[in-house]
């Protein structure tokens, strides 16, 4: 429709313009007819426009035009000299048309048409029939030159008809086949956009001028950057531990494991394993780098709890074996110091013996924490409520004589009841430690300051944790890696073995036990971690 409009302005507007006298009295029926024939061409164009956008059938249009496409040509020719019309070649322009838009056979019928075209000129120039628009008598060539008009018109178009449908059907099957590889390429890119979208490894790709060109799903999620934020940028501005170490390692290592340590924006520290690869065009020149990387600080964080442990496995042994060569002689003294308390008149020697048989206890109950803690006993596990352990650990807690002005504050006894795997009685021994601990913190602040909190919440990966914060001084950081080690304590009385022990039982139950950031109040919180059986919810 838009190139018949062209053909159309251009054309029959260049004849007006070049003659334009001839158009000074319309009442000449050619000069009529080509007006008309502007006029018509531009109002079927609107009706076709309209017809299109009715979701009228393609088919059934595409007839409609070419037939009138016919009718304009024909009475164009007729107006403009038959034969010796400079419009003839748009017969030829209708049946290409009628190739590319219909088919072969729609071009072989328009060219059928067009040969009765031809055949009806030859009638009127002969003066068989009457002219339809002109009344002027034409010159009557001779019917040899008619004849030879008509042939070679038909066929030029039967032959335009067959050239056109040949290459109209091999465009019709490149266009598909190019429709397929688009469809294709389509598939492909958005395949691997998934790919790339749902591997849980971040995946960031820099050119040759090191700025970021690709940014992952899981890229954004390790390091909380939205790839809107990052494409563009150069890599040193963003990561600058990951860009020096990119830009040292050596290209010819066919496999570069490295690790970094990763600041968010929220100061969350994320621990990086990664690795390098290069960026590579289809002609194998490199064009850039890969990196691939995953947080690994789970990962760390287990392997510094194995360490731990496997550590506290050797100490425990051996300080099994020293106590017990320590306890037999603490047995011998202090019975002979009994004998000799029981003999002596002296109050001076009698009170330097009391002091050795209280010493020789205080080191007896701390080589039995010790021996409770290297050789631990055999737990007894099964599911519990440990709502009621808790209570009953508080209750006995609150009614120590030296803790009357400490409160524990448990507001979430009414509110979960998980039930968990453990030992009830190294539960609450462990609880006890750790209100324990907390209590000798509040020693030195104020009275309004001296609050413990537990609290119990449910995870989503079927874990209860339960909390236990005071409102103490804290733990300074250089000390949470070392809390859990025996014989580490901060207290000039403290033997460090219990929270030790505290780690050893609840290793031995599937637990773990850990100190975080405060939540409510502003000294020291543990969280113990434990498995649950089944959750109920009073």
């Amino acid at each position: 429709m838009v190139i018949r409009i062209v053909l159309v302005t251009a054309f029959l507007g260049s004849t007006v313009a070049l003659d334009a006298t001839a158009f000074a009295e319309l009442s000449e029926p050619r000069n009529a007819t080509l007006v008309g024939l502007v006029v018509a061409t531009y109002v079927l164009t609107i009706g076709y426009a309209a017809a299109l956008s009715s979701n009228l059938a393609t088919s059934a249009l595409a007839n409609i035009q070419l037939g009138g496409d016919l009718l304009i040509t024909t009475v164009l020719a007729l107006v403009t000299g038959g034969f010796d019309s400079i419009f003839l070649f748009f017969f030829h322009l209708t049946i290409i048309n009628a190739a590319i838009v219909v088919g072969q056979r729609a071009a072989i019928v328009v060219a059928a048409l067009t040969a009765l075209c031809m055949i009806y000129f030859a009638t009127i120039t002969l003066g068989w029939l009457p002219h339809p628009i002109l009344t002027a008598d034409l010159t009557e060539p001779a019917p040899l030159d008619i004849a030879y008009e008509v042939l070679v018109n038909s066929f030029a178009g039967f032959l335009v008809a067959v050239l056109s449908g040949q290459l109209a059907a091999r465009l019709g099957r490149a266009n598909i086949a190019l429709q397929r590889e688009k469809s294709n390429v389509a598939e492909l890119r958005a395949l691997n956009r998934n790919i790339l979208s749902s591997i849980s490894s971040g995946l960031l790709t820099i050119d040759d001028d090191g700025l970021i060109i690709f940014f992952n799903r899981a890229a954004e999620e390790i390091t909380g950057l939205e790839s809107s934020r990052v494409l563009g940028h150069p890599l040193e501005q963003l990561f600058p531990q990951l860009a020096a170490i990119a830009a040292d390692h050596d290209p010819d290592d066919p496999d570069p494991r490295l690790e970094s340590v990763y600041t968010r924006h929220d100061g969350d520290e994320v621990y990086l394993g990664f690795s390098l690869s290069p960026l590579q065009n289809r002609d194998r020149h490199r064009i850039g780098q890969i990196i691939i990387f995953q947080d690994l600080s789970d990962i760390k964080e287990m392997e510094a709890r194995m360490k731990r442990s496997e550590r506290l496995a050797a100490v425990g042994e051996l300080s099994a074996a020293i106590a017990h060569e320590i306890r037999n002689p603490l047995a011998s003294i202090s019975g002979s110091v009994e004998m000799l308390d029981g003999n002596g008149d002296d109050d001076d020697d009698r009170l330097l013996m009391d002091i050795i048989v209280r010493e020789v206890d205080r080191l007896d109950h701390l080589i039995i924490d010790f021996l409770e803690y290297s050789r631990p006993r055999k737990l007894q596990t099964s599911p519990h409520d440990a709502i009621p352990v808790i209570r009953e650990v508080i209750r006995l807690f609150r009614h120590q004589a030296d803790r009357s002005d400490i409160a524990v504050d448990f507001p979430g006894q009414h509110d979960y009841h998980p039930i968990v795997d453990i030992d009830p009685e190294s539960f609450r021994q462990i609880l006890w430690n750790l209100l324990k601990n907390a209590a000798d913190a509040l020693r030195s602040r104020p009275r309004d300051r001296r609050l413990i909190r537990i609290d119990v919440e449910l995870t989503d990966d079927d874990r209860a944790v339960f909390s236990v914060e005071d409102d103490g001084s804290g733990i300074d950081e250089e000390h949470r890696t070392r809390i859990f080690e025996p014989f580490f304590t901060t207290r000039d009385n403290g033997t460090g073995l219990g929270l030790a022990i505290t780690y050893r039982l609840l290793e031995s139950q599937n637990g773990q036990i850990e100190v975080t950031e405060p939540h409510r109040l502003r000294g020291a919180r543990f969280e113990i971690s434990l498995p649950l059986v089944d959750t109920n919810r009073s």
